[in-house]
């Protein structure tokens, strides 16, 4: 299955992207702030933070990664371990069009060529969370993907330059958690559990948006917290 318009992008880059974006539109920043105690009303919400100001708001939305605050449910997930290698800038021609590939089974594999001519390799996943253990993995895993890519595409040099390694939650769904919080309309999470940040951060910001102006969103019940 080929699709198109898809993409890569730089996190820093895009990130400092819309903050600047957000500054532009008189968004206010605190930080370091370490959010310690959340109160709420029928009002509004106020955020009390350590060492540094009382944040009030109409409304709070929580975007703590795969961090369960106490205020968020309890969904069923866990977090796995993933690697990921780099290759060295490669002398020959990328494949055609240097498509994302993406292997549709278990364990899957992943492929993607950079702008300096590098092929990035991951997959190999664990069901694991331990960082220790999961670090001391790294070089095996390294090796795997390279001898896995060097099947894929046998006239590459697919030796690992950079390998590293990290961790992201999953549901059983395969979809991120996202919407108002039961008994609490003011406060709203996304849980980014399923690993397609980029498209689920879109669905989060209208589902959210839509839910802050007092509408509903079309998908919003595929992904709100389940009582």
């Amino acid at each position: 299955m080929l699709s198109h318009d898809n993409l890569a992008l730089d996190p820093r880059k895009l990130s400092a992207g819309l903050l600047l974006a957000a500054l532009n539109r008189k968004a206010r920043f605190y930080a370091p702030a370490e959010a310690m105690v959340i109160e709420h009303n029928r009002l509004g919400i106020a955020v009390v933070t350590r060492q540094g100001p009382t944040i009030t708001a109409r409304h709070l939305v929580l975007t703590t990664g795969y961090e369960l605050l106490d205020v968020v449910p309890a969904i069923s997930h866990k977090v796995v371990s993933t690697w990921a290698i780099a290759t060295r800038p490669q002398r020959a021609k990328i494949w055609p069009g240097a498509a994302m590939i993406w292997e549709a089974s278990d364990p899957y594999l992943y492929v993607r060529a950079t702008a300096d001519g590098r092929v990035i390799c991951g997959g190999e996943d664990e069901d694991f969370t331990d960082e220790e253990r999961r670090n001391a993995l790294t070089d095996k895993k390294a090796a795997q993907l390279s001898k896995k890519l060097e099947r894929i595409f046998p006239l590459l040099d697919t030796r690992a330059e950079f390998a590293w390694t990290g961790s992201f939650g999953a549901i059983g769904t395969g979809l991120p958690t996202i919407g108002a919080l039961p008994d609490h309309p003011r406060i709203h999470a996304v849980m980014g559990y399923g690993g397609n940040g980029i498209l689920f951060s879109q669905i989060a910001s209208e589902i959210v948006s839509a839910s802050i102006k007092g509408a509903e969103d079309t998908d919003a019940g595929l992904f709100a917290f389940k009582a």
